[in-house]
């Protein structure tokens, strides 16, 4: 019997069904499906999966590039696109998401077997990623001061505690980072500033911005809007992964 927790997201099926059946096959109990982006969704939120299989030309408003570009925010679980399509702008879009893997329909036992032993083999051996460290991990901190940054200012470097900085908003090549009494403009990109901010207290909501979550005073689909004042728009790519970090009450 094999614990990882598998979730195939296909509208077909009788796709899903063979796929799970060979799952099954190879000894895998924890199996979970979706024929849709929004039950995905639920599905990666509620019990965070090891492995996606994604169709492609998934049916709805997301295709199946779209919504495993949402899940690889919110779950870091390894992506293999099923296809029966071979067509290059296709797969140029699909390759951008970094997949683990492809399964082109039709496939057999064999093809499942071998995707899934070398995909989650891979991912237990690879070193888990080093985080930004909060009050409760320091000592798997690489570094010694865990509540702030330091930004070069002039000649100097200025102590910024994460609490103070509100958003990070991007403009061409430099980016300007909103904190409170002052901001500061530097040359650096959003993937920088991503890798730069501990993930459990900033997250990218728009190409263009990236906000601290404490400072979300309340959000539509649209925008969000911040204690400190400002409205930030919420990119729709972006807006599921966004509303996955957040505990939300909704009417049943």
């Amino acid at each position: 019997m094999k614990e990882e927790r598998i979730l195939i997201v296909e509208d077909d099926i009788n796709i899903a069904e063979n796929i799970e059946e060979i799952l099954e096959l190879l000894g895998y109990v924890n199996i979970d499906t979706a024929n849709s982006a929004n039950q995905a969704i639920k599905v990666v939120k509620k019990y965070r999966p090891d492995l996606v299989f994604m169709d492609i030309k998934l049916k709805g408003d997301k295709d199946g590039i779209e919504l495993g570009e949402i899940i690889k925010q919110m779950v870091d679980a390894p992506l293999v696109f099923v296809t029966s399509y071979s067509d290059p702008t296709i797969i140029e879009r699909a390759k951008r998401i970094n997949p683990a893997g492809f399964i082109v329909k039709p496939f057999n036992t064999n093809d499942i077997h071998a995707i899934v032993e070398i995909v989650l083999y891979n991912k237990r051996a690879k070193p888990a990623p080093a985080t930004s460290a909060t009050v409760s991990n320091l000592d798997e901190s690489p570094y010694l001061v865990t509540d702030a940054v330091f930004i070069k200012s002039d000649n100097a470097y200025e102590r910024v505690p994460y609490k103070d900085i509100y958003y990070v908003e991007a403009n061409g090549n430099m980016v300007t980072i909103y904190c409170k009494g002052r901001n500061f403009t530097i040359r650096k990109s959003m993937k920088d500033m991503e890798e730069k901010l501990p993930s459990n207290l900033f997250l990218r909501v728009q190409k263009s911005f990236i906000v601290q979550l404490a400072q979300i005073e309340s959000f539509n689909t649209k925008d969000i809007s911040l204690i400190s004042g400002p409205v930030v728009q919420v990119g729709r790519q972006y807006y599921n992964g966004f509303l996955a970090k957040l505990n939300t009450i909704t009417e049943s």
